[in-house]
């Protein structure tokens, strides 16, 4: 029995230990490769089409295209990567660079990657990279206004409804135009990097998204969806299509059947910025246009209250700053906590009022322990469209430096500011032309935080105390000397070679740099007294530590 009862465990144990590594390499082969380390596959899709629940597909160094990459035509164009497979509940199949390996996903397709009827699937660890820096301003207008019919047929609706799209004039007024039912826009202009569409259990983590000529995450009919750590910037420039950096649409429970009704969608601990719509956007399916930019949202729920039944969305921890419209906005979206973000000068492009974290038609939404600090011209936090009920404020700093319009934004209906839950005053961040949102010591975010929230993490992944701060990054995380701290530059931030050190030498300094993950990078060079080559880092975000004191630098 004894005997018996041994064999049982070591073929539990060999079984438990069964998952597999399936190696993809520019150089390998889906035909003759088997997806071993010295034999790969060469497409990422070959991998994953080969993985069982547990395994995970490892991408070797180096850049990973659409098929169609670079053929000139506008119209078309494929994904990178199309992942139809499922993992398990205590299995995902996780998809990943290998080891410390930089994996570039580089397409001016449809997608970069889309997973699609997937389930249990962990993306994380890629640099996507888009061809918006390709495109001029000059380009994407010419191109606003083209479409194909169903038979084929290129029109321009430009020169149909006679109009010139950068006529003054026409901004912030309506105008019919021409049907557009069924008609195809120039995909060139409206790649998205991540998406994924009717799948649940999906992870995205720790991944570089930018120059993407549309969104750079979207989940759309989706349920139990986790964004977290990602770095997404200069996204959303080109497409007509009207989208935020981050989207939830139309997210639908899924399985079917299931009957939980706690936080299933997480937006958390993301650094978002410089994600702009530049374009006037069209709905093929209108019959009229209203000439104003009013997108680029960073983080953006919209149309989920007529499909989520149950369920609730949950975003934490999020720097979203110089956006072009709002930092936040839930649209249209049911049962959301908005809490411990920090949001920064955003609606850079829009021409709205829109700057801050805004709510339109949704019902239980509450906004705890949030920073929004908005542009002098734009309001901190406001209700876009009613009906908004049941809609909880608490222990937030809002903040437009005294600007031309309210910083809070309010309906006759709702009366916002007759409520508590907020208050008006600078957060006095450490530095904000370096992106550097850290508190300084006699703000006032500090140890106020609203008692209903429930982040013990902040930002950074670091435990909050037992009276947590206000905003994303919870004080003294790093250094408790922050006037020191403050007399150092760091810069160009973000960087492509060379980081300069203003106001301390180096020579002597304990210097360190470690990425996103918490990995020591010794991959740098000093360069004379206040010099660091980081040419041979990937692109992404890294914390340079010199001696005590930390600081963010963005490698491009």
């Amino acid at each position: 029995m004894k005997k018996l009862l041994l064999i049982m465990f070591l073929f539990q144990s060999v079984c438990g230990l069964s998952q597999t590594n399936i190696f993809i390499a520019t150089d390998g082969n889906d035909s003759s490769g088997d997806g071993s380390m010295a034999n790969p596959y060469k497409t990422i899709r070959k991998g994953c089409d080969q993985a069982s629940p547990g395994d995970t597909v490892m991408v070797r160094a180096g850049t990973y295209k659409n098929s169609d990459y670079d053929d000139g035509d506008i119209w078309t164009g494929t994904y990178v990567t199309r992942i139809i497979i499922h993992g398990t509940a205590d299995k995902y199949i996780t998809i990943q660079p290998y080891d410390t390996e930089e994996v570039i996903i580089k397409f001016d397709g449809v997608y970069g990657f889309l997973i699609q009827e997937a389930s249990y699937i962990r993306i994380k660890g890629f640099i996507f990279e888009g061809v918006a820096d390709e495109i001029s301003q000059q380009d994407a207008d010419n191109a606003w206004g083209l479409y194909k019919t169903e038979s084929g047929e290129v029109r321009d609706l430009e020169a149909e409804m006679k109009i010139d799209i950068n006529d003054p004039s026409l901004i912030e007024t309506t105008k019919n135009k021409p049907t557009t039912s069924n008609v195809t826009k120039p995909i060139l202009y409206n790649g998205r990097a991540l998406v994924a569409n009717k799948s649940h259990h999906i992870e995205f983590l720790e991944n570089t998204i930018r120059n993407v000529p549309s969104a750079a995450i979207r989940a759309q009919r989706c349920d139990y969806i986790t964004i977290s750590r990602n770095i997404i910037y200069n996204n959303t420039y080109w497409t007509t299509q009207g989208v935020g950096a981050i989207t939830i649409s139309e997210a639908t429970v899924t399985p079917e059947g299931d009957t939980f009704t706690g936080v299933k969608i997480i937006i958390s601990e993301n650094t978002v910025y410089g994600n702009e719509n530049r374009l006037i956007s069209w709905n093929p399916a209108k019959s009229f246009i209203h000439f104003e930019i009013d997108e680029g949202t960073g983080i953006f729920l919209t149309r989920n209250n007529n499909t989520y039944t149950h369920g609730e969305m949950l975003i934490a921890n999020n720097l979203s700053y110089r956006n072009g419209a709002s930092g936040i906005v839930c649209h249209f979206t049911d049962d959301v906590v908005i809490e411990h973000n920090t949001v920064f000068d955003n609606g850079t492009s829009n021409h709205g009022y829109p700057g801050g974290i805004g709510v339109n038609s949704a019902n239980n939404v509450k906004i705890l322990s949030n920073i929004s600090y908005s542009k002098t011209n734009k309001w901190a936090m406001g209700i876009l469209a009613e009906p908004v009920t049941n809609l909880v404020l608490d222990a937030n700093i809002i903040f437009n430096n005294s600007g031309s319009i309210n910083v809070i934004r309010e309906t006759p209906e709702n009366q916002l500011t007759s409520r508590s839950g907020w208050t008006k005053i600078d957060p006095l961040f450490s530095d904000v032309v370096n992106a550097d949102f850290k508190l300084m010591s006699t703000s006032s975010a500090i140890d106020n935080a609203s008692s209903q929230s429930n982040q013990t993490k902040d930002y950074f992944g670091k435990i909050r105390d037992d009276s947590p701060d206000i905003g994303a990054i919870e004080y003294g995380v790093f250094s408790t000397d922050h006037h020191a701290a403050a007399s150092v530059v760091v810069f160009p931030n973000p960087a492509n070679d060379i980081i300069q050190i203003k106001g301390t030498s180096i020579q002597e300094a304990s210097v360190s740099i470690y990425d996103i993950r918490g990995r020591k990078h010794t991959n740098f060079k000093r360069l004379g007294a206040n010099k660091i080559d980081v040419s041979k880092l990937a692109s992404g975000l890294y914390f340079l530590k010199l001696n005590s004191f930390v600081y963010k630098v963005f490698k491009n």
